[in-house]
């Protein structure tokens, strides 16, 4: 059965394999290399990459520190109607309420209970309706607070301490600790404190008020003041939203008039969350002062001043919360977005020409002045075919043994070499690159020549930034080109195409029972001993096996590569007879590369010094390296050798 047969037999298993990979969210991609690498990196780009994450780091560790000391709130207000307020409990601790009276000259009044009385009461009203009438009655229940002078055992608060430490205390009321502290007064919808001062009266139960004269000059005229205390809403501050304060509020008084004092607190609630991951809910209470409003009218016999303290029927919210650790963690990361966004913009178009630069000098090499001098040398390579036919002509009888014939094929193919190796320099001189070669000692120096020699368009980042600007067009036009090309190179359809050539390349080189051995090949092998610290000397041994030679393949240096290719040159050289294949191996190879080898295989020391120094060298014979030694001595005249623009490197040294 075909594979494709197997799978449409299977099609319940194939579908659910397909259901099972969609539904795998962490299913790896396949990856690729660029120029050995999973991405393409620039200093310039690590540079912005540093950068952009040295913000991240600073601005993350001015979030967690503002997380820590809470600063910076996201606080919402809003405000309802209360129909029935809860009771607020008016307690030593939450709250200041001292009471005094002043003549015009801010000095106290000391004649409490002979001149005026003072009533503190907390009441409550009671709406019912009266049965007779069918009438809404309102009754108070009322509880009196008794007043005394304060003293140090009223205030427990720091700030109570502080700030009636700078007061004169002796004629300030307060209420009674005993009872203050055993029944609070309470502050509710239709709870509400009372403050009243009358002038003082004798009764059945009082007899000690002074004579009506002196009362009625005493309470003339003067102040009433009373130090109330106050919140303060800060919801910036960390810890508590509340700050407590505390207010000497005064107004005029008059024993003519009757006036009416309406303040009222309204309580504000506080929630802040605290939380640095999960919510943490703290809720905090406080009493602010909302209203103060007055109302005067003709002394009623009641009472000079009537102080009505009442609750506000609104509650105002305020929800107060910090940022969290993910909060902060998805702010860097959007922080991070639009900083990599807004470099990736700047960045993007110089680094993919950087990129499509390197991938051009990997695959192409690019002419350079040198190239174009060499070719106006071109013409006089064009006369060594010419040399070698004078030379069969000059030299030799006419009749040849088999010996002859085969030493002049010998000199041809020779000939051949030096044409191909020097024909594109100039008339009697060597190229550039050779000529660096004279100078080189060892298998190091080589290194770097090959590194210098390559073809390739120099171009730092910053040519690159200039570039982007419109400069340096004909860089710009060469980066485009090969880009283009390798880019065409690319394309699936292209890269589909190739395979199926390969598939008819093989019906067409190789016969029946090839093809099935060459489709039964084994996958290349990856040597254990690779990995070991004595690799180099078995290198040898694992190399002469075939299962290994794709594998080691790749990782050869170049400077190993180069001293295969010298060796498979030299074999070649020495063939008999040139085969096609190689003759047109030889024609695509670089000039420089031939002349090197033409150079090294007629200078042994050379050789040895370049070679054999090398820390991984071929086990070769220099013996098998040199040149054959030829008994033909071509006769040239005068008119011939001025005809000659450069001998070939073996003729020359056989002379």
């Amino acid at each position: 059965m075909l594979k494709f047969q197997k799978k449409n037999k299977n099609q319940a298993q194939t579908c659910f394999k397909n259901v099972y990979g969609s539904m795998d969210l962490f299913g790896q991609p396949p990856a690729f290399k660029i120029l050995k690498q999973e991405k393409f990196t620039t200093s310039l780009g690590f540079l912005f990459t540093v950068g952009i994450s040295v913000v991240c780091v600073l601005y993350t560790i001015i979030q967690l520190q503002d997380l820590y000391s809470q600063t910076g709130p996201r606080v919402t207000m809003s405000e309802e109607q209360v129909v029935d307020t809860s009771a607020y409990s008016l307690e030593m601790t939450n709250y200041t309420i001292g009471i005094t009276m002043a003549n015009m000259s801010l000095g106290s009044l000391q004649t409490l209970g002979t001149h005026f009385t003072m009533n503190v009461q907390n009441c409550k009203r009671v709406r019912s309706i009266d049965p007779t009438t069918n009438k809404t009655v309102i009754s108070q229940n009322c509880t009196l607070y008794p007043t005394e002078p304060c003293g140090e055992q009223h205030f427990v608060t720091d700030l109570q301490k502080s700030y009636f430490s700078k007061i004169k205390l002796g004629f300030v009321q307060c209420f009674n600790v005993e009872q203050w502290q055993n029944n609070p007064p309470q502050l509710q919808g239709t709870v509400q404190g009372t403050i009243t001062i009358a002038q003082c009266k004798n009764t059945t139960n009082k007899t000690d008020c002074a004579p009506p004269e002196k009362i009625w000059k005493e309470l003339q005229t003067g102040y009433y003041a009373v130090h109330l205390s106050d919140n303060l809403v800060q919801m910036k501050n960390p810890g508590t939203p509340f700050k407590d304060i505390i207010n000497l509020q005064y107004t005029t008084f008059s024993n003519s008039t009757s006036k009416s004092i309406f303040q009222t607190f309204k309580i504000t609630q506080s929630d802040t969350d605290t939380g640095y991951i999960m919510e943490d809910v703290q809720t905090e209470y406080g009493l602010a002062q909302s209203q103060n409003r007055e109302s005067q009218d003709n002394y009623n016999n009641q009472f000079i001043v009537q102080h009505i303290i009442n609750l506000d029927s609104r509650l105002a919210s305020y929800n107060r919360e910090y940022q969290k650790l993910q909060d902060i963690f998805g702010n860097v990361g959007g922080l991070w977005q639009i900083l990599f966004l807004a470099v990736s913009a700047l960045l993007q178009p110089v680094t993919s020409t950087f990129m499509n630069l390197q991938m051009a000098n990997k695959l192409f090499r690019f002419e350079n002045q040198n190239n174009q001098e060499g070719l106006q040398a071109q013409q006089s390579s064009d006369s060594i075919d010419e040399i070698k036919d004078n030379l069969k002509r000059s030299g030799s009888p006419t009749k040849m043994n088999a010996r002859g014939s085969q030493q002049l094929d010998l000199e041809s193919r020779k000939s051949y070499f030096s044409k191909r190796s020097l024909g594109g320099q100039k008339s009697m001189s060597k190229s550039i690159f050779v000529k660096s070669v004279d100078k080189v000692n060892n298998h190091k120096q080589m290194i770097q020549l090959l590194k210098k020699r390559k073809q390739s368009l120099n171009l730092s980042m910053r040519d690159i930034i200039i570039m982007s600007f419109g400069c340096r067009k004909k860089e710009k036009q060469l980066i485009s080109y090969a880009t283009e090309k390798f880019m065409n190179k690319l394309d699936i359809a292209n890269l589909i195409s190739k395979v199926y050539e390969i598939d008819r390349l093989k019906l067409i080189l190789l016969n029946e029972q090839q093809q099935k051995l060459f489709n039964y090949l084994p996958k290349p092998i990856i040597p254990e001993s690779m990995f070991g610290e004595d690799f180099q000397k078995k290198m040898k041994i694992v190399e002469q096996k075939q299962a290994y030679k794709v594998i080691l393949q790749d990782e050869k240096p170049e400077f190993m590569r180069l001293q295969e290719a010298f060796v498979a040159y030299v074999k070649i050289q020495q063939k008999d007879e040139i085969s096609e294949v190689d003759r047109k191996i030889l024609d695509i190879l670089d000039e420089d590369i031939l002349e090197l080898f033409e150079n090294l295989h007629t200078n042994t020391s050379k050789l040895e010094n370049i070679f054999q120094d090398s820390p991984m060298k071929f086990q070769l014979q220099f013996s098998d390296i040199e040149s054959p030694k030829s008994n033909f001595q071509p006769d040239f005249d005068e008119d011939m050798a001025n005809q000659i623009p450069v001998l070939p490197a073996m003729l020359r040294s056989q002379q």
